[in-house]
C-alpha cells in the first residue's frame, strides 16, 4: 500500500493512499462471491451462477461497495504508517473507481499539535480570603427582598425606581413600524430594560397623561430597519406605581423556607448559602488562574476542525439559554452569535482541553472514583428530597458521568498543578469576588 503526506499548511494534512490492485480484486471477488449465493439469475440455480457472469451483472456495483468497505478497513493502517494522529473524521475524496487497477483515495483532515509542556512550575496565583459578614447577610436578605417587591399603585408623578404602566404607538414618518406598538406594558423606570429615550420621558408623569416623545435608535441596535432611526411614540400613562418591599414575617420566613426560628434561622440559613458561594467564587477564580497560566506558557496551534466543533457547541449552549420561541432557532443563533464572536474563546477552550489531556498524561494522574461520587452527590444535595433519583438519573446517562468525571479530572489537575505554584492570599470583598465572577463568566 503506497502511502504519502501532503501539508497544505499549519495542522493540515491531505493522506494520499494507494490500494494495491491485487488486495482491490480480492475485495470484489469477495463482494461478487458473497452475491452469487443468493443472486436469482434465469438459467442458473442459486449458488451456481459462473463468476464471469456475476461479473458482469453485479460487477460494477461490487467494486463501489469494495472501494468504501476497503476504505474504511485500510485508513486506520494508512494512519498508522504515515504516523499520523488525526484530530476529528476526515474528508474522503474517492479517485475514479476502474475495472482493474489500484484503489486511490485522499482523506483530509487536522492533526493534533506537538505539545512540550512548559511554566507548569511556579504559577503565580491569587487566592482570594474572604469571610462572610453580618453587613453581607443583611444585603443579601435586602436583596432577596427586593427580588419579591410588589408594585401598588400611587396618585403622584412617577420617578426612579417606579412601575409605569404604559400603551404606546411608534411611527417612523408617520407609519407605524413592526413591534412599534404595546399595551399595558410595564416599564420599571432605573432598570435600564427599555429604551433610554422613552424610559427617561417616562419620569415625572401621572396617571391618565398622555405624550409624545421622540427616540432615536443606536446604529448597532438588533432591528436593522430600525437602526440609526428616529421614531416618535404616542404614550399614554395608565398607572404609575410604587414599589413595596415585603415585611420579614412568618409568611416571608415560609417563603424562605424557615418553619421556625425567626429572623435568626433566615439569616444562619443566609450565611450558609452564602459560605457555600464564596467557596465556589473562590475555587472557580484559583481554577481560571491556573488555566490562564497553562495556555499563557503553552502558545499552541489548535486544529480548526476541533474549533469549528466547539464553536457549534458554543451555540447550542447559548441557544439553550434563550428565550424558548428563539431556541429552535439555530439561523438567528448564527446572527445573534457569529463564528467570529465565539472564536477567540473557542480556541482558548480547545487549547486547554489539549493542553490538559497532556497534562494528565505526563503527571500520570489517574481519576479519583470517590471524589467523583462525592461531586454526584453534592450536585444531588441541591434537589432536596429528589436527590436519590437525581444520583439515578446521573448513573443512567453515560454523557452525564462523562461531563462529571471531565469536571472532576479537571479539578484534580489543578489541584496537581497548584503543589507547584506560588500561591499568594488577599483579603476580598464577597461583592467583589462575586462580581468579578459574574463578569468573567
Amino acid at each position: 500500500m503506497d502511502v504519502s503526506v501532503e501539508n497544505p499548511g499549519g495542522l493540515a494534512r491531505r493522506l494520499k493512499v494507494q490500494i494495491p490492485a491485487e488486495r482491490v480484486s480480492e475485495a470484489v471477488d469477495a463482494k461478487v462471491k458473497r452475491v452469487g449465493q443468493h443472486a436469482k439469475i434465469p438459467g442458473f440455480r442459486p449458488g451456481k451462477v459462473p463468476l464471469k457472469v456475476l461479473y458482469q451483472r453485479y460487477g460494477a456495483q461490487a467494486r463501489q461497495e469494495a472501494a468504501g468497505e476497503l476504505i474504511q478497513s485500510v485508513y486506520p493502517e494508512a494512519i498508522e504508517q504515515a504516523e499520523l494522529k488525526p484530530a476529528g473524521q476526515p474528508q474522503i475524496e474517492l479517485g475514479e473507481v476502474n475495472e482493474e487497477g489500484p484503489l486511490e483515495f485522499t482523506a483530509s483532515f487536522d492533526v493534533y499539535p506537538e505539545i512540550e509542556l512548559t511554566g507548569l512550575d511556579g504559577l503565580a496565583v491569587e487566592k482570594p480570603v474572604v469571610e462572610v459578614t453580618d453587613a453581607d447577610i443583611d444585603k443579601t436578605i435586602e436583596r432577596i427582598r427586593e427580588q419579591n417587591k410588589a408594585y401598588e399603585a400611587v396618585e403622584r408623578e412617577s420617578q426612579d425606581g417606579d412601575q409605569v404602566v404604559v400603551d404606546y404607538v411608534g411611527r417612523i414618518d408617520g407609519e407605524a413600524f413592526e413591534g412599534g406598538t404595546g399595551n399595558d406594558i410595564e416599564v420599571n423606570i432605573g432598570e435600564q430594560q427599555f429604551l433610554p429615550d422613552l424610559e427617561r420621558a417616562l419620569v415625572g408623569r401621572k396617571a391618565d397623561e398622555q405624550f409624545d416623545v421622540d427616540v432615536s435608535f443606536p446604529e448597532d441596535y438588533g432591528a436593522k430597519d430600525l437602526a440609526g432611526k428616529t421614531a416618535t411614540f404616542d404614550v399614554t400613562v395608565k398607572a404609575v406605581k410604587e414599589a413595596k418591599l415585603p415585611e420579614i414575617d412568618d409568611e416571608f420566613l415560609k417563603q424562605m423556607g424557615v418553619e421556625e426560628g425567626g429572623i435568626d434561622a433566615l439569616k444562619e440559613k443566609v450565611r450558609e448559602s452564602l459560605d457555600q458561594e464564596a467557596k465556589h467564587a473562590v475555587d472557580t477564580s484559583v481554577k481560571t488562574q491556573v488555566m490562564d497560566g497553562v495556555h499563557a506558557a503553552n502558545p499552541i496551534e489548535v486544529p480548526e476542525s476541533m474549533v469549528a466543533q466547539e464553536i457549534d457547541r458554543m451555540r447550542k449552549e447559548a441557544l439553550q439559554r434563550m428565550p424558548q420561541e428563539m431556541q429552535g432557532d439555530e439561523e438567528q443563533a448564527k446572527k445573534l452569535l457569529p463564528d467570529e464572536v465565539l472564536r477567540e474563546n473557542a480556541e482558548r477552550r480547545v487549547a486547554l482541553g489539549l493542553l490538559i489531556a497532556e497534562i494528565i498524561s505526563e503527571k500520570e494522574i489517574e481519576l479519583d472514583q470517590d471524589r467523583v461520587s462525592k461531586k454526584m452527590d453534592d450536585i444531588a444535595a441541591g434537589y432536596g428530597d429528589q436527590a436519590e433519583q437525581v444520583k439515578a438519573y446521573y448513573q443512567q446517562n453515560p454523557q452525564l458521568m462523562q461531563g462529571l468525571q471531565a469536571m472532576v479530572m479537571e479539578e484534580q489537575v489543578v489541584d496537581t498543578l497548584l503543589e507547584g505554584a506560588t500561591v499568594t492570599e488577599k483579603e476580598t470583598e464577597l461583592d467583589e469576588l462575586l462580581n468579578a465572577q459574574r463578569q468573567n463568566g
